[in-house]
């Protein structure tokens, strides 16, 4: 029965062993750039604005650019008219959008709703003054996997598209 048997090669060439530092130094260095991403807050939640302006409104989305599953997801829709609005504004929102969201409820709350195929348009009564300020209180779906789409928000008069606005919105595990 021999007396010692090697799990290891019995000597590594020069070349190897570089190797094996080298990648070794690599690796801590990725982990030490992604331990400094998630410090300086480039792997956490954050929201954008979009803004376009046309057929007289002008259209103004604060959403999540960057979100997790089960976090709060702020969308603030803000629609602006000089002059005022003249009958109830109807807002589009692409149902993708809202199939990412766990939604308690808008603030203030629809007047109506339609369902389109792959749209819901929701109608507010319109507002005393030149601005009407939509919020959702939501938070981006449990369960949800790594993603990044686009999504569009727009405001509809008598069927007609107004402005719209898209933006893009990516789910972190």
């Amino acid at each position: 029965m021999p007396e010692h048997i090697a799990t290891l090669p019995t000597s590594r060439d020069a070349a190897a062993s570089r190797r094996g530092r080298n990648l070794r130094r690599v690796g801590i260095v990725l982990m030490c750039l992604l331990v400094l991403a998630a410090l300086t807050g480039l792997l956490g939640p954050r929201a954008a604005v979009t803004s376009a302006a046309g057929g007289g409104y002008e259209l103004t989305v604060r959403h999540a650019q960057v979100t997790r599953p089960s976090i709060p997801m702020p969308l603030e829709i803000t629609v602006r008219r000089d002059g005022g609005f003249d009958g109830p504004v109807t807002l589009s929102i692409g149902k993708d959008l809202l199939d990412r969201a766990d939604f308690n409820d808008w603030y203030p709350n629809p007047d109506g709703e339609t369902s389109g195929p792959d749209r819901l348009e929701y109608e507010f009564a319109p507002p005393a003054g030149e601005v009407l300020h939509v919020m959702l209180d939501a938070r981006t779906a449990p369960g949800q996997l790594p993603s990044s789409q686009r999504y569009a928000v727009a405001v509809v008069d008598q069927d007609v598209v107004m402005v719209e606005t898209d933006f893009r919105m990516t789910v972190l595990p």
